[in-house]
Protein backbone atom coordinates (compact mmCIF):
# COMPACT_ATOMS: atom_id res chain seq x y z
CA UNK A 1 0.00 0.00 0.00
CA UNK A 2 0.99 3.51 -0.59
CA UNK A 3 2.05 5.53 2.60
CA UNK A 4 4.34 8.01 3.49
CA UNK A 5 7.75 7.09 2.63
CA UNK A 6 10.41 7.42 5.57
CA UNK A 7 13.20 7.72 2.40
CA UNK A 8 11.61 10.38 0.99
CA UNK A 9 9.10 12.13 2.64
CA UNK A 10 6.43 12.39 0.13
CA UNK A 11 2.74 10.94 0.51
CA UNK A 12 1.78 8.47 -1.23
CA UNK A 13 5.26 6.65 -2.53
CA UNK A 14 5.39 3.42 -2.34
CA UNK A 15 8.31 1.87 -0.01
CA UNK A 16 10.40 -0.90 -0.21
CA UNK A 17 11.15 -2.80 -3.48
CA UNK A 18 8.85 -0.80 -5.75
CA UNK A 19 10.45 2.20 -4.49
CA UNK A 20 13.62 1.53 -7.48
CA UNK A 21 10.20 0.91 -9.75
CA UNK A 22 8.83 4.58 -8.24
CA UNK A 23 11.85 5.92 -9.25
CA UNK A 24 12.15 5.17 -12.13
CA UNK A 25 8.81 5.67 -13.62
CA UNK A 26 8.82 9.58 -12.86
CA UNK A 27 12.04 9.69 -14.07
CA UNK A 28 12.30 12.74 -16.85
CA UNK A 29 15.06 10.79 -18.20
CA UNK A 30 13.21 7.55 -18.53
CA UNK A 31 10.82 9.76 -20.42
CA UNK A 32 13.44 11.41 -22.75
CA UNK A 33 14.36 7.59 -23.76
CA UNK A 34 11.16 6.08 -24.47
CA UNK A 35 10.12 9.12 -26.50
CA UNK A 36 13.14 8.74 -27.98
CA UNK A 37 12.37 4.70 -28.97
CA UNK A 38 8.49 6.25 -30.56
CA UNK A 39 10.70 8.77 -32.29
CA UNK A 40 12.61 5.80 -33.83
CA UNK A 41 9.37 3.83 -34.63
CA UNK A 42 7.25 7.13 -36.04
CA UNK A 43 10.44 7.48 -38.71
CA UNK A 44 9.76 3.88 -39.50
CA UNK A 45 6.45 4.28 -39.90
CA UNK A 46 7.05 7.18 -42.59
CA UNK A 47 9.33 4.71 -44.77
CA UNK A 48 7.09 1.79 -44.35
CA UNK A 49 3.71 2.36 -46.31
CA UNK A 50 1.67 1.37 -43.26
CA UNK A 51 -1.56 -0.49 -44.19
CA UNK A 52 -0.17 -2.01 -47.04
CA UNK A 53 -0.15 -5.76 -47.96
CA UNK A 54 3.24 -7.29 -48.33
CA UNK A 55 2.85 -9.04 -51.75
CA UNK A 56 1.72 -5.18 -52.77
CA UNK A 57 5.31 -3.82 -50.63
CA UNK A 58 7.29 -6.53 -52.62
CA UNK A 59 5.62 -6.26 -56.09
CA UNK A 60 6.57 -2.45 -56.31
CA UNK A 61 10.38 -2.93 -55.28
CA UNK A 62 10.50 -2.73 -51.96
CA UNK A 63 13.48 -3.45 -49.96
CA UNK A 64 14.53 -5.90 -46.92
CA UNK A 65 11.54 -7.60 -47.35
CA UNK A 66 12.66 -10.14 -44.84
CA UNK A 67 13.12 -7.63 -42.49
CA UNK A 68 9.50 -5.95 -43.28
CA UNK A 69 7.85 -9.52 -42.88
CA UNK A 70 9.46 -10.55 -39.95
CA UNK A 71 8.73 -6.87 -37.99
CA UNK A 72 5.62 -6.40 -39.58
CA UNK A 73 7.16 -2.91 -40.05
CA UNK A 74 3.66 -2.44 -42.64
CA UNK A 75 1.47 -2.52 -39.18
CA UNK A 76 4.60 -0.86 -37.15
CA UNK A 77 1.75 0.54 -34.61
CA UNK A 78 0.43 -2.76 -33.72
CA UNK A 79 3.64 -4.07 -33.18
CA UNK A 80 4.70 -5.51 -29.64
CA UNK A 81 7.43 -3.66 -30.11
CA UNK A 82 6.09 -0.05 -30.14
CA UNK A 83 3.06 -1.13 -27.93
CA UNK A 84 5.24 -1.83 -24.89
CA UNK A 85 7.42 1.52 -24.87
CA UNK A 86 4.19 3.47 -25.50
CA UNK A 87 2.43 1.80 -22.70
CA UNK A 88 5.53 2.63 -20.31
CA UNK A 89 5.81 5.86 -21.83
CA UNK A 90 1.94 6.17 -20.08
CA UNK A 91 2.80 4.83 -17.20
CA UNK A 92 5.93 7.24 -16.99
CA UNK A 93 3.23 10.18 -17.03
CA UNK A 94 0.71 8.46 -15.47
CA UNK A 95 3.34 8.45 -12.32
CA UNK A 96 4.81 11.87 -12.78
CA UNK A 97 1.38 13.61 -12.16
CA UNK A 98 0.68 11.70 -9.13
CA UNK A 99 4.19 12.62 -7.98
CA UNK A 100 3.70 15.85 -9.11
CA UNK A 101 0.97 16.69 -7.46
CA UNK A 102 1.95 15.46 -4.14
CA UNK A 103 5.55 17.77 -4.28
CA UNK A 104 3.12 20.67 -5.46
CA UNK A 105 0.85 20.41 -2.52
CA UNK A 106 3.56 20.33 0.01
CA UNK A 107 5.69 23.05 -2.11
CA UNK A 108 3.56 25.57 0.14
CA UNK A 109 4.22 24.08 3.73
CA UNK A 110 8.29 23.61 2.19
CA UNK A 111 8.73 27.15 1.20
CA UNK A 112 12.67 28.40 2.58
CA UNK A 113 12.36 30.80 5.16
CA UNK A 114 14.94 33.41 3.76
CA UNK A 115 15.35 34.28 0.01
CA UNK A 116 18.16 36.27 -1.46
CA UNK A 117 17.11 40.18 -2.12
CA UNK A 118 17.58 41.19 -5.73
CA UNK A 119 16.80 44.57 -4.79
CA UNK A 120 17.06 46.97 -1.33
CA UNK A 121 14.78 50.29 -1.02
CA UNK A 122 15.05 52.74 1.82
CA UNK A 123 11.95 54.30 2.64
CA UNK A 124 11.44 57.97 4.54
CA UNK A 125 8.71 56.10 7.61
CA UNK A 126 8.49 53.94 10.24
CA UNK A 127 8.30 50.12 9.44
CA UNK A 128 5.06 50.07 11.19
CA UNK A 129 3.60 52.20 8.54
CA UNK A 130 4.96 50.05 5.85
CA UNK A 131 3.90 46.81 7.13
CA UNK A 132 0.27 48.10 7.72
CA UNK A 133 0.19 49.60 3.53
CA UNK A 134 2.48 47.12 2.06
CA UNK A 135 0.19 44.44 1.81
CA UNK A 136 -2.67 46.63 0.93
CA UNK A 137 -1.09 47.64 -1.76
CA UNK A 138 0.44 44.07 -2.90
CA UNK A 139 -3.20 42.49 -3.19
CA UNK A 140 -4.87 45.60 -4.21
CA UNK A 141 -3.59 47.74 -6.68
CA UNK A 142 -0.72 44.70 -7.91
CA UNK A 143 -3.05 41.55 -7.56
CA UNK A 144 -1.02 39.29 -5.38
CA UNK A 145 -1.95 36.83 -2.92
CA UNK A 146 -0.33 35.93 0.18
CA UNK A 147 1.43 32.18 0.31
CA UNK A 148 3.32 31.90 3.84
CA UNK A 149 3.89 34.24 6.27
CA UNK A 150 7.15 33.93 8.45
CA UNK A 151 8.96 36.37 11.56
CA UNK A 152 10.79 37.61 8.49
CA UNK A 153 9.74 37.18 5.31
CA UNK A 154 6.26 37.12 3.43
CA UNK A 155 5.61 35.36 0.67
CA UNK A 156 3.28 36.45 -2.46
CA UNK A 157 2.12 34.72 -5.45
CA UNK A 158 0.28 36.32 -8.89
CA UNK A 159 -1.12 34.92 -12.43
CA UNK A 160 -1.74 31.30 -12.90
CA UNK A 161 0.28 28.89 -10.98
CA UNK A 162 3.12 27.48 -12.75
CA UNK A 163 3.25 24.16 -10.63
CA UNK A 164 0.19 23.70 -11.30
CA UNK A 165 0.32 24.46 -15.16
CA UNK A 166 2.76 21.92 -14.73
CA UNK A 167 0.81 19.73 -12.76
CA UNK A 168 -2.29 19.70 -15.39
CA UNK A 169 0.25 19.66 -18.74
CA UNK A 170 1.23 16.14 -17.05
CA UNK A 171 -2.54 15.20 -16.30
CA UNK A 172 -3.88 16.01 -19.68
CA UNK A 173 -0.93 13.87 -21.32
CA UNK A 174 -1.91 11.36 -19.53
CA UNK A 175 -5.69 11.69 -20.14
CA UNK A 176 -4.88 11.53 -23.89
CA UNK A 177 -2.77 8.33 -23.91
CA UNK A 178 -6.24 7.12 -22.17
CA UNK A 179 -8.05 8.41 -25.11
CA UNK A 180 -5.31 6.38 -27.30
CA UNK A 181 -5.96 2.89 -25.64
CA UNK A 182 -9.68 3.86 -25.97
CA UNK A 183 -9.46 3.95 -29.17
CA UNK A 184 -7.08 1.38 -29.71
CA UNK A 185 -9.47 -0.96 -27.99
CA UNK A 186 -13.07 -0.42 -29.19
CA UNK A 187 -12.10 1.38 -32.50
CA UNK A 188 -14.21 0.45 -35.54
CA UNK A 189 -13.70 1.91 -39.24
CA UNK A 190 -15.00 0.50 -42.58
CA UNK A 191 -16.65 1.55 -45.33
CA UNK A 192 -20.69 0.99 -46.67
CA UNK A 193 -21.89 1.64 -50.18
CA UNK A 194 -25.43 3.37 -49.99
CA UNK A 195 -27.77 2.67 -52.91
CA UNK A 196 -30.94 5.31 -53.37
CA UNK A 197 -34.13 4.11 -51.33
CA UNK A 198 -32.26 0.65 -50.07
CA UNK A 199 -31.66 0.83 -46.30
CA UNK A 200 -28.28 -0.48 -45.18
CA UNK A 201 -26.86 -1.55 -42.20
CA UNK A 202 -23.55 0.20 -40.67
CA UNK A 203 -21.32 -3.39 -40.89
CA UNK A 204 -18.44 -4.34 -43.84
CA UNK A 205 -16.42 -7.16 -44.23
CA UNK A 206 -13.04 -5.05 -44.25
CA UNK A 207 -13.60 -3.25 -41.11
CA UNK A 208 -10.61 -2.15 -39.16
CA UNK A 209 -11.57 -3.08 -35.32
CA UNK A 210 -9.82 -2.44 -32.22
CA UNK A 211 -7.88 -5.23 -29.90
CA UNK A 212 -10.95 -5.74 -28.19
CA UNK A 213 -13.78 -5.72 -30.44
CA UNK A 214 -14.69 -9.20 -31.88
CA UNK A 215 -14.67 -9.89 -36.06
CA UNK A 216 -19.03 -10.84 -36.19
CA UNK A 217 -19.50 -8.04 -33.39
CA UNK A 218 -23.61 -7.28 -33.86
CA UNK A 219 -24.54 -4.50 -35.89
CA UNK A 220 -26.04 -1.29 -34.42
CA UNK A 221 -29.28 -0.82 -34.26
CA UNK A 222 -29.72 1.94 -36.95
CA UNK A 223 -29.55 2.11 -40.71
CA UNK A 224 -29.15 4.06 -43.47
CA UNK A 225 -31.24 5.19 -45.62
CA UNK A 226 -29.48 7.35 -49.32
CA UNK A 227 -32.03 9.73 -50.44
CA UNK A 228 -30.45 11.45 -53.18
CA UNK A 229 -26.83 12.01 -54.30
CA UNK A 230 -25.92 14.61 -55.96
CA UNK A 231 -22.61 16.03 -57.52
CA UNK A 232 -22.14 20.16 -57.91
CA UNK A 233 -20.12 20.99 -61.21
CA UNK A 234 -18.37 24.35 -61.85
CA UNK A 235 -17.04 25.58 -65.24
CA UNK A 236 -12.98 25.09 -65.66
CA UNK A 237 -12.76 27.40 -68.64
CA UNK A 238 -9.17 26.90 -70.74
CA UNK A 239 -6.54 29.28 -71.35
CA UNK A 240 -6.07 30.56 -75.59
CA UNK A 241 -2.49 30.66 -75.89
CA UNK A 242 -1.14 31.95 -78.89
CA UNK A 243 1.11 30.06 -81.07
CA UNK A 244 2.63 32.16 -82.99
CA UNK A 245 5.69 34.14 -81.34
CA UNK A 246 4.56 37.49 -81.93
CA UNK A 247 1.50 37.09 -79.97
CA UNK A 248 3.20 35.22 -76.93
CA UNK A 249 5.37 38.34 -76.94
CA UNK A 250 2.88 40.57 -76.06
CA UNK A 251 0.87 38.51 -73.57
CA UNK A 252 4.42 38.49 -72.31
CA UNK A 253 4.75 42.20 -72.37
CA UNK A 254 1.79 42.51 -70.72
CA UNK A 255 0.49 44.30 -74.14
CA UNK A 256 -2.40 41.28 -74.90
CA UNK A 257 -4.34 40.39 -72.16
CA UNK A 258 -5.54 36.55 -71.53
CA UNK A 259 -8.50 35.04 -73.06
CA UNK A 260 -10.17 31.74 -72.44
CA UNK A 261 -12.51 29.68 -73.92
CA UNK A 262 -15.38 27.58 -72.27
CA UNK A 263 -16.59 24.35 -74.10
CA UNK A 264 -20.08 23.27 -73.06
CA UNK A 265 -19.24 19.89 -70.92
CA UNK A 266 -15.71 21.60 -69.75
CA UNK A 267 -15.98 21.51 -66.45
CA UNK A 268 -14.90 19.31 -63.11
CA UNK A 269 -16.86 18.21 -60.13
CA UNK A 270 -16.71 21.10 -56.87
CA UNK A 271 -18.44 18.58 -54.04
CA UNK A 272 -20.23 15.80 -53.60
CA UNK A 273 -23.20 15.96 -51.61
CA UNK A 274 -24.97 12.49 -50.13
CA UNK A 275 -28.74 13.21 -48.25
CA UNK A 276 -29.01 11.06 -45.57
CA UNK A 277 -31.08 9.34 -43.06
CA UNK A 278 -30.69 7.54 -39.91
CA UNK A 279 -34.00 4.63 -39.72
CA UNK A 280 -34.31 2.88 -36.32
CA UNK A 281 -37.50 0.88 -36.32
CA UNK A 282 -38.78 1.87 -39.63
CA UNK A 283 -39.44 5.80 -37.96
CA UNK A 284 -36.50 8.26 -39.30
CA UNK A 285 -34.58 9.51 -35.98
CA UNK A 286 -32.01 11.89 -37.90
CA UNK A 287 -31.31 13.28 -41.36
CA UNK A 288 -28.38 15.39 -42.66
CA UNK A 289 -27.22 16.45 -46.13
CA UNK A 290 -23.59 15.67 -45.75
CA UNK A 291 -20.89 16.55 -47.56
CA UNK A 292 -16.99 16.51 -47.95
CA UNK A 293 -15.79 17.52 -44.68
CA UNK A 294 -19.11 17.85 -42.86
CA UNK A 295 -19.72 14.01 -41.69
CA UNK A 296 -22.81 12.79 -40.36
CA UNK A 297 -22.58 12.05 -36.20
CA UNK A 298 -24.83 9.67 -34.53
CA UNK A 299 -24.54 7.62 -31.57
CA UNK A 300 -20.62 7.61 -31.33
CA UNK A 301 -20.34 7.06 -35.10
CA UNK A 302 -18.95 9.44 -37.91
CA UNK A 303 -19.73 8.88 -41.69
CA UNK A 304 -18.04 10.63 -44.09
CA UNK A 305 -18.54 10.97 -48.03
CA UNK A 306 -15.83 9.27 -49.05
CA UNK A 307 -16.27 8.11 -52.95
CA UNK A 308 -19.04 7.34 -55.49
CA UNK A 309 -20.18 4.49 -57.56
CA UNK A 310 -21.61 4.90 -61.17
CA UNK A 311 -23.35 1.99 -62.71
CA UNK A 312 -24.90 1.77 -66.53
CA UNK A 313 -27.54 0.02 -67.61
CA UNK A 314 -26.48 -1.03 -71.43
CA UNK A 315 -28.11 -2.68 -74.24
CA UNK A 316 -26.64 -3.46 -77.50
CA UNK A 317 -29.42 -3.43 -80.22
CA UNK A 318 -30.16 -7.13 -81.49
CA UNK A 319 -29.41 -8.60 -77.32
CA UNK A 320 -31.96 -9.09 -75.32
CA UNK A 321 -30.15 -8.58 -72.43
CA UNK A 322 -29.17 -5.89 -70.34
CA UNK A 323 -25.56 -4.90 -69.51
CA UNK A 324 -24.64 -3.38 -66.36
CA UNK A 325 -20.81 -1.39 -66.42
CA UNK A 326 -19.05 0.50 -63.97
CA UNK A 327 -18.15 4.02 -65.21
CA UNK A 328 -14.26 4.41 -65.41
CA UNK A 329 -13.84 0.77 -66.12
CA UNK A 330 -13.42 -1.50 -69.79
CA UNK A 331 -16.02 -3.81 -70.62
CA UNK A 332 -16.84 -6.32 -72.98
CA UNK A 333 -20.42 -5.96 -75.33
CA UNK A 334 -21.96 -9.39 -76.29
CA UNK A 335 -21.47 -9.30 -80.00
CA UNK A 336 -18.80 -6.97 -80.23
CA UNK A 337 -15.19 -7.22 -80.85
CA UNK A 338 -12.87 -5.30 -78.32
CA UNK A 339 -13.39 -3.59 -74.99
CA UNK A 340 -15.18 -0.09 -74.25
CA UNK A 341 -14.75 2.61 -71.72
CA UNK A 342 -17.29 4.36 -70.45
CA UNK A 343 -16.39 7.93 -68.77
CA UNK A 344 -17.69 9.64 -65.48
CA UNK A 345 -21.41 10.02 -65.77
CA UNK A 346 -21.78 13.94 -65.85
CA UNK A 347 -25.05 14.65 -63.58
CA UNK A 348 -26.00 16.77 -60.78
CA UNK A 349 -25.84 20.27 -60.94
CA UNK A 350 -23.76 22.98 -62.50
CA UNK A 351 -22.26 26.57 -61.45
CA UNK A 352 -21.70 28.55 -64.38
CA UNK A 353 -18.99 31.44 -63.97
CA UNK A 354 -21.98 34.27 -64.16
CA UNK A 355 -23.40 33.14 -60.94
CA UNK A 356 -26.38 31.02 -62.41
CA UNK A 357 -26.57 27.49 -61.44
CA UNK A 358 -28.74 24.77 -63.61
CA UNK A 359 -29.39 21.12 -63.83
CA UNK A 360 -26.70 19.04 -65.87
CA UNK A 361 -28.87 16.67 -68.53
CA UNK A 362 -27.29 13.37 -67.88
CA UNK A 363 -24.43 11.80 -70.09
CA UNK A 364 -21.29 9.72 -70.35
CA UNK A 365 -18.76 9.11 -72.78
CA UNK A 366 -17.90 5.83 -74.75
CA UNK A 367 -14.77 4.69 -76.14
CA UNK A 368 -13.66 1.34 -78.14
CA UNK A 369 -10.55 0.06 -77.23
CA UNK A 370 -8.42 -2.08 -79.79
CA UNK A 371 -5.43 -4.16 -79.18
CA UNK A 372 -5.12 -2.25 -75.87
CA UNK A 373 -5.08 1.19 -77.15
CA UNK A 374 -7.78 3.57 -75.93
CA UNK A 375 -8.86 5.95 -79.60
CA UNK A 376 -7.81 9.34 -79.10
CA UNK A 377 -10.68 12.33 -78.12
CA UNK A 378 -13.20 12.53 -75.97
CA UNK A 379 -15.04 9.52 -77.37
CA UNK A 380 -18.83 9.61 -78.35
CA UNK A 381 -21.78 11.47 -76.09
CA UNK A 382 -23.94 9.05 -74.86
CA UNK A 383 -27.11 10.27 -72.76
CA UNK A 384 -30.42 7.82 -71.20
CA UNK A 385 -32.64 6.94 -73.28
CA UNK A 386 -30.39 7.63 -76.49
CA UNK A 387 -27.62 5.58 -78.23
CA UNK A 388 -24.57 5.50 -80.45
CA UNK A 389 -23.66 3.59 -83.25
CA UNK A 390 -20.38 2.28 -83.22
CA UNK A 391 -19.05 -0.45 -85.86
CA UNK A 392 -22.45 -0.93 -87.61
CA UNK A 393 -23.99 -1.62 -83.83
CA UNK A 394 -26.29 0.23 -81.68
CA UNK A 395 -25.21 0.90 -78.16
CA UNK A 396 -28.18 2.27 -76.04
CA UNK A 397 -28.13 3.57 -72.13
CA UNK A 398 -31.04 2.48 -71.04
CA UNK A 399 -30.90 3.71 -66.98
CA UNK A 400 -28.04 4.28 -64.12
CA UNK A 401 -28.03 4.58 -61.03
CA UNK A 402 -25.36 6.51 -58.07
CA UNK A 403 -24.46 4.98 -54.80
CA UNK A 404 -22.53 6.87 -52.21
CA UNK A 405 -19.76 5.46 -50.28
CA UNK A 406 -19.39 6.44 -47.16
CA UNK A 407 -16.42 5.81 -44.31
CA UNK A 408 -17.55 5.47 -40.98
CA UNK A 409 -15.50 5.47 -37.68
CA UNK A 410 -16.48 4.56 -34.10
CA UNK A 411 -14.60 5.44 -31.92
CA UNK A 412 -15.10 6.59 -27.47
CA UNK A 413 -11.24 7.78 -27.18
CA UNK A 414 -12.25 10.69 -29.65
CA UNK A 415 -14.03 13.08 -26.90
CA UNK A 416 -11.12 12.28 -24.75
CA UNK A 417 -8.42 13.02 -27.00
CA UNK A 418 -10.36 15.86 -28.24
CA UNK A 419 -10.64 17.50 -24.44
CA UNK A 420 -7.17 16.05 -23.46
CA UNK A 421 -5.34 17.20 -26.72
CA UNK A 422 -6.96 20.83 -26.52
CA UNK A 423 -6.17 20.99 -22.48
CA UNK A 424 -2.79 20.27 -23.44
CA UNK A 425 -2.24 23.06 -25.67
CA UNK A 426 -3.68 25.80 -23.90
CA UNK A 427 -1.66 24.61 -20.92
CA UNK A 428 1.31 24.85 -23.14
CA UNK A 429 0.40 28.52 -24.39
CA UNK A 430 -0.47 29.57 -20.96
CA UNK A 431 3.23 27.67 -19.67
CA UNK A 432 5.00 29.64 -22.61
CA UNK A 433 2.94 33.12 -22.99
CA UNK A 434 1.18 33.83 -19.56
CA UNK A 435 3.01 35.25 -16.58
CA UNK A 436 3.50 34.28 -13.18
CA UNK A 437 5.31 35.79 -10.44
CA UNK A 438 6.32 34.98 -7.08
CA UNK A 439 7.73 37.94 -4.64
CA UNK A 440 8.81 37.38 -1.24
CA UNK A 441 9.73 40.92 0.63
CA UNK A 442 11.09 41.74 4.24
CA UNK A 443 11.63 44.91 5.99
CA UNK A 444 14.47 45.97 8.74
CA UNK A 445 14.45 48.90 10.82
CA UNK A 446 17.68 51.60 10.04
CA UNK A 447 17.18 54.45 12.67
CA UNK A 448 13.97 55.66 11.92
CA UNK A 449 14.33 54.63 7.98
CA UNK A 450 13.09 51.23 6.73
CA UNK A 451 14.56 48.60 4.47
CA UNK A 452 12.43 46.71 2.18
CA UNK A 453 14.24 43.72 0.73
CA UNK A 454 12.53 42.08 -2.44
CA UNK A 455 13.05 38.95 -3.69
CA UNK A 456 11.22 38.32 -7.53
CA UNK A 457 11.09 35.00 -9.58
CA UNK A 458 8.79 34.95 -12.88
CA UNK A 459 7.72 32.80 -15.66
CA UNK A 460 6.10 33.21 -18.65
CA UNK A 461 7.42 35.21 -21.84
CA UNK A 462 5.47 37.80 -20.85
CA UNK A 463 6.60 37.98 -17.46
CA UNK A 464 8.13 41.63 -16.35
CA UNK A 465 9.75 41.25 -13.15
CA UNK A 466 11.31 44.77 -13.60
CA UNK A 467 7.59 46.23 -14.54
CA UNK A 468 6.59 44.75 -11.26
CA UNK A 469 9.14 46.71 -8.68
CA UNK A 470 8.64 49.94 -10.85
CA UNK A 471 5.11 49.61 -9.80
CA UNK A 472 5.68 49.07 -6.16
CA UNK A 473 8.03 51.58 -5.54
CA UNK A 474 5.52 53.92 -7.45
CA UNK A 475 3.01 52.81 -5.28
CA UNK A 476 4.86 53.26 -2.42
CA UNK A 477 6.52 56.40 -3.17
CA UNK A 478 3.22 57.65 -3.84
CA UNK A 479 1.59 56.89 -0.64
CA UNK A 480 2.20 60.21 0.54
Amino acid sequence: MAGTNKKTGKAGVPAGASLYLYRKLSSLRVSVYLLGVLTFFYGLGTVFPQGAALEEYSGAGGKVVAAVRLFNLLDIFNTPWFLVPAFVLFLNVLVCTYDRFFTIRARKKTLPETFPADCAVTLDCARSDVEEELPGILRGKLGFRVLSKTPGWTVLEKGLSYRWLTWLYHAALAASFAGFILSGLFVREGMVTLRPGKPAEVVSAGEKLGWLEKEDHAAPDFRLVLDAFITAYTQSPSLEYPTDKRSRLAYALGWKGLSYKSEEDSFFPKDWFSKLRVLRGGATVSEKTIEVNDPLKFEGYTFYQAAYEQTLRLRVKGSPSIVEAKAGEKIKLPGMEGEFLFGTLRVGTLNRLDGTVEKIIPFTTVKKITDAKESAGKGMRLTPGNSVDIDGRTIELVDFEEASVLSYRYDPGVPVLWVAGSLVFIVMALRCFGRWYMLAYTLEDTGGRTLLKLHIRAKGLSADPERIKRRLLHCLSNRA
